[in-house]
C-alpha cells in the first residue's frame, strides 16, 4: 500500500508526495475550469520543489483535458517546470476511453525537451517507473 503525505487539493484534484520520491497528480470527475486547473498545476510545481524531487505521477483516468489546458500545459507550465529543473520524469495513468487516452498522450506529443513520459494502465507499474526513474 502507497504511503503519501498530502500536499494540496482543489476541486479538480490532489497533490501528494509518494514516500518512493514523486509528486502524485489525482483529478476528480469535476468539470475543468481553467483557474482551478492552473491553480492546481501551480501547487504541484510548488509540491515538486518542496519535495525536491523530478518526478511526477498524473493519474488521467477519470476526466480528459480539454484541448485549450492541454496547449496551457505544454506552452506555460512544462517549460517553467524544465526551466527550473525540477521535472524530468512524468508518469501517466491513462484511461482505456480513447478521448481521455488521446487527450493524455497529447500533451508529451506537443512539449519539447529532455522530458520522459511513460503511458499506464496499472498504477503499480506506473508508481515503479518512477521508483526506478
Amino acid at each position: 500500500m502507497p504511503a503519501f503525505h498530502h500536499y494540496y487539493s482543489n476541486p479538480l484534484g490532489s497533490i501528494s508526495y509518494d514516500l518512493l520520491g514523486f509528486v502524485c497528480l489525482t483529478w476528480t470527475d469535476a468539470a475543468i475550469e481553467p483557474d482551478l486547473m492552473q491553480s492546481l498545476y501551480a501547487h504541484t510545481l510548488q509540491a515538486l520543489k518542496h519535495y525536491d524531487t523530478c518526478r511526477l505521477l498524473t493519474d488521467q483516468r477519470r476526466r480528459p483535458l480539454p484541448e485549450h489546458e492541454q496547449g496551457w500545459i505544454v506552452e506555460q507550465w512544462i517549460p517553467a517546470a524544465l526551466a527550473q529543473c525540477i521535472h524530468s520524469h512524468c508518469a501517466i495513468l491513462e484511461s482505456p476511453d480513447a478521448g481521455s487516452w488521446l487527450a493524455a498522450r497529447a500533451v508529451s506529443t506537443g512539449s519539447t525537451g529532455p522530458l520522459h513520459f511513460a503511458y499506464f494502465q496499472q498504477e503499480e507499474d506506473a508508481r515503479q517507473w518512477l521508483y526506478q526513474a
